[in-house]
């Protein structure tokens, strides 16, 4: 009876063996560059997301990258800036390397528009952390430590893993911390913009003076409120200031006669 179960168990060892086995073969590396569609510079770091199976890869200061996948997984590549692009893992890809050419990104925020009580840059940068939030936990990790953790990209060995593999991540840190600061001082700026032209613009000066052509010009030119003054001040307090202005505009033309 025992030398029965002892073979049961032989048997059940060697299958797992060789499930393991078939695993590790069906897995192979989906291997390419990542580079501009325009310049065709290579882009560093992009990341390679293997959405299915929950890995990913940084690429390389050359935009090559490696990351393990089987036929069927879907492949996401992302760049700060760029339109993310979406492939599905075949049998032809995993015997040839590929070149992915990823778009620059040609939207504009809108500071007018409001969605859920969150505006435009909000929304962004909460689908920025959805498709890099993964690599962004991973490079606040200490180096401290010896294992290597799994189903980041294909890890070669714990040296690989806390020199190159590390360095790309504390770039990418760095550089969607550095991402992040630009568009929301972009967004703001083009806020503070839109606010200003709202308030004052030709169309109202217009409508407020009945200046037209060349004078409403040299009136926008010479009489430019302050800008912190438009920031805060009420539309009826900018509408007098304007009508103040314009008794001001016609004295000094009257004055330069």
């Amino acid at each position: 009876m025992s030398s029965s179960i002892a073979g049961k168990w032989y048997l059940i060892l060697g299958m797992q063996m060789m499930w393991h086995v078939s695993l590790l073969y069906a897995q192979s590396a989906f291997t390419g560059t990542v580079k501009d569609a325009q310049t065709h510079l290579a882009l560093y770091p992009a990341t390679v997301q293997n959405r299915t199976a929950g890995v990913y890869a940084l690429t390389n200061p050359d935009g090559s990258f490696a990351v393990v996948a089987r036929p069927g997984d879907t492949i996401w590549i992302a760049f700060l800036g760029y339109e993310t692009d979406t492939l599905v893992m075949t049998q032809n890809i995993a015997h040839h390397p590929v070149e992915i050419d990823l778009k620059p990104m040609t939207h504009s925020l809108q500071p007018v528009v409001v969605h859920g009580g969150l505006n435009p840059y909000q929304m962004d940068s909460i689908q920025r952390m959805q498709l890099f939030g993964a690599y962004l936990s991973r490079a606040r990790q200490p180096l401290a430590g010896t294992y290597t953790p799994s189903g980041f990209g294909i890890v070669l060995s714990p040296f690989t893993y806390f020199s190159h593999k590390q360095r790309n991540l504390r770039k990418f840190r760095r550089m969607f911390e550095a991402y992040e600061r630009a568009e929301r001082e972009k967004y703001y700026q083009n806020l503070k913009l839109q606010l200003l032209a709202d308030k004052y613009n030709p169309q109202r000066i217009m409508e407020i003076t009945g200046l037209r052509g060349d004078s409403l010009q040299a009136f926008l030119h010479t009489m430019q409120p302050d800008t912190s003054f438009l920031l805060q001040a009420p539309q009826d307090a900018v509408d007098m200031y304007i009508r103040q202005q314009y008794q001001k505009f016609l004295h000094q033309k009257k004055s330069n006669r």
